[in-house]
């Protein structure tokens, strides 16, 4: 007997060791073939029998060295698939807050400290409350430059979060704090700095006591606690239709650089008379800003596009 190497590339080919061993007991097993040709040596003569069990052993050790190292490498393969209890765990790929909600999140933790409630409103409004209401009749000249994204006559996508804050003044009495973060919409270029889509975050209190050093105070606060305590913040005049006085905002940012960041103002007594509520006894102070400013400034960020990309190389910084 010659040996017959499909035997051994057989042996290799064996996956696991059920399959190893089916095939051992296919060769020496009771009517497996290296078995049966060692049952034939009876029937052959002293001689023949000598020349033929020294060839048919030497395939078997071969056969069965064979087996065994193939056993012994199956063997470990399977040892190496069971996981060692005592090694670390592997940590989990997670993923990050965007920049967007961390800032979000942030200054609507301020105002909570502060005392302030979160309010929020629908985002296609009607003509009477993003614009009316707020003093912006339809002949007024700002309605040109809000370029607004109109339904129909009625119905529009908001402009500004501040229709909350009517909506809110009209079923609430005061005293009156709240923060209206939330996403507006005009028909703004795109560019580096624009988008027709953003988010914006007002605030509003109304009161018998509060003026507007009060305004002043509060948003000096967060602007400290939003990018530390050495952060120089001035206001100058400007005009809003539903403010009166009004005034904007700017920071010194860390090139040295004077960056406008909200506007604010003493609630006009006329919005609080439209709101039913009377503007002899009570007033207010209102505030709005943009989020996706507010992350560039804080974060480095110089494209505001960066923040509704979905580029994974911004994402996972």
């Amino acid at each position: 007997m010659k040996l017959d190497y499909k035997y051994l590339d057989t042996i290799q080919k064996c996956q696991n060791l059920a399959d190893l061993e089916q095939f051992r007991l296919s060769l020496f097993g009771k009517s497996g073939e290296i078995t049966q040709v060692l049952r034939e040596l009876k029937k052959l003569s002293p001689e023949e029998k000598k020349t033929a069990g020294k060839e048919i052993n030497g395939i078997k050790k071969i056969l069965e060295t064979a087996l065994q190292d193939k056993a012994d490498q199956l063997s470990v393969k399977k040892e190496s698939n069971i996981p060692d209890s005592t090694l670390p765990g592997i940590k989990p790929n997670v993923g990050y807050l965007h920049p967007l909600t961390k800032v979000i999140n942030e200054i609507t933790d301020i105002f909570r400290y502060l005392g302030f409630s979160v309010a929020d409103g629908p985002e296609m409004e009607t003509d009477e409350y993003n614009f009316q209401k707020l003093l912006l009749d339809k002949d007024h000249p700002s309605r040109d430059t809000q370029e607004t994204y109109y339904f129909d006559e009625k119905r529009l996508l908001r402009v500004h979060t501040s229709s909350v804050q009517v909506r809110y003044m009209e079923t609430h009495k005061p005293p009156i704090r709240i923060i209206v973060p939330g996403r507006v919409y005009r028909r703004d270029q795109i560019d580096a700095w624009h988008l027709p889509s953003f988010y914006q975050i007002e605030g509003l209190m109304v009161d018998d006591k509060t003026t507007l050093t009060d305004l002043l105070g509060t948003l000096e606060f967060m602007v400290k606690k939003l990018f530390g305590e050495e952060r120089k913040i001035k206001f100058y005049g400007h005009h809003f239709p539903y403010t009166e006085p009004s005034l904007e905002a700017a920071m010194l940012n860390e090139a040295g650089e004077w960056k406008e960041i909200l506007g604010c103002g003493m609630v006009h007594p006329q919005v609080l008379k439209n709101c039913g509520i009377d503007p002899v006894k009570y007033q207010g102070w209102a505030f709005g800003m943009g989020p996706d400013r507010i992350a560039m400034l804080k974060y480095g960020i110089t494209d505001i596009r960066l923040l509704h990309s979905n580029d994974l190389r911004f994402l996972q910084q």
